[in-house]
């Protein structure tokens, strides 16, 4: 396996000092004066600077480069993220409900959910979740509730990814078969993963939607196949989808 320095790519971390000292300075800075600064070609610094005027995400000023707009989208997802994990953390300790369960909290990103927060049970699941997880949205809880919500144009284009290896016999196997399902899911409120990520454990995931009426994260409960009657999946999925639009609400602030 490659060291970690030999897979660094050299134009990014020149880019993040870029805006790092864009972001420091008051006024624009000029080529002569960013290159100066970080020790860095003048040609070098040029190209990037120009790619991000074009890409949106520097202006090009008479006396040099400022920041654009397109810069506050990102530190927006990161504080939506942080406010929701935040507000995902004071619900498990006051909601009685999941005590004894595993939940967590997930985005989606393309064909993946990303794991942004998680609290494990004592109980045993065989399964462990992790911050920063990936796992494949068409078989997970989260994935299922976050995709059956989008906009079908949206939701075509995630589908039409390279399916992902199944994880067990049960991960459903095509697009035909998510279709059936996610109407089923969008009237209850929530999806279902029964044993398509690890067999034996059943996950019950709600979408938490956005303003616009997107997703914008999703929250899930997990607990063994032993535990999932059905009448356990109805009361329990009526509590996720019940604290996903708490979440929801807390969202849009």
């Amino acid at each position: 396996m490659a060291e970690p320095s030999k897979r660094r790519a050299p134009a990014a971390e020149r880019t993040i000092l870029i805006l790092d000292k864009l972001s420091a300075h008051p006024s624009p800075l000029g080529v002569s004066e960013l290159a100066r600064e970080m020790g860095l070609p003048k040609s070098s610094v040029y190209g990037i600077c120009e790619t991000l005027v074009a890409a949106g995400v520097l202006h090009s000023e008479p006396d040099g480069y400022s920041l654009s707009a397109h810069c506050l989208r990102w530190s927006s997802a990161y504080l939506t993220r942080s406010s929701l994990i935040s507000e995902f953390q004071r619900v498990l300790s006051r909601d009685d409900r999941l005590a004894n369960y595993t939940v967590t909290l997930s985005t989606l990103e393309q064909g993946q959910v990303v794991y942004l927060a998680c609290r494990n049970s004592d109980r045993p699941l065989g399964f462990t979740f992790q911050i920063g997880m990936r796992l494949p949205a068409v078989y997970s809880a989260t994935g299922k509730a976050m995709l059956s919500h989008l906009p079908e144009a949206e939701r075509t284009a995630i589908l039409h990814l390279p399916w992902p290896a199944p994880f067990t016999p049960n991960s459903v196997r095509d697009i035909a078969a998510f279709e059936a399902d996610a109407q089923i899911w969008r009237q209850n409120g929530y999806a279902i993963d029964n044993g398509e990520i690890r067999e034996g454990m059943v996950c019950l995931g709600a979408p938490i939607l956005g303003p616009a009426g997107s997703p914008v994260a999703g929250i899930a409960i997990s607990m063994t196949s032993a535990e999932a009657s059905q009448v356990k999946q109805t009361e329990l999925g009526a509590a996720i989808r019940d604290i996903a639009k708490s979440l929801a609400q807390h969202y849009t602030g």
